[in-house]
């Protein structure tokens, strides 16, 4: 085994930060959006997203939410994650 998905936040030990550290860049992770971060506001989507730069800069790593969206997440704030994912991948965050 390579590679870990999904990465449900909700779990205790599914913690992409976590794993990366228990494992090293061998095991490339995909998930680890907590879409509970998701429900509320920019300052938190951001600080989020913000706890997986060393992860986008070191490789191996894909951010997505796990499952589906659920209908909790408001449209603006789904719109405003892939927005700010987009420049966490691109390297403009």
């Amino acid at each position: 085994m390579d590679a870990i998905w999904p990465m449900e936040r909700a779990a205790d030990s599914q913690d992409p930060l976590f794993l990366r550290k228990k494992y090293g860049k061998q095991l490339r992770l995909w998930g680890g959006v907590d879409k509970r971060e998701l429900t509320r506001d920019k300052q938190a989507i951001e600080n989020h997203l913000r706890t997986f730069i060393p992860l986008v800069e070191q490789g191996g790593f894909i951010p997505t939410i796990d499952h589906t969206v659920p209908p909790d997440i408001s449209f603006e704030n789904f719109a405003y994650y892939m927005k700010r994912k987009m420049d966490l991948l691109s390297g403009k965050f």
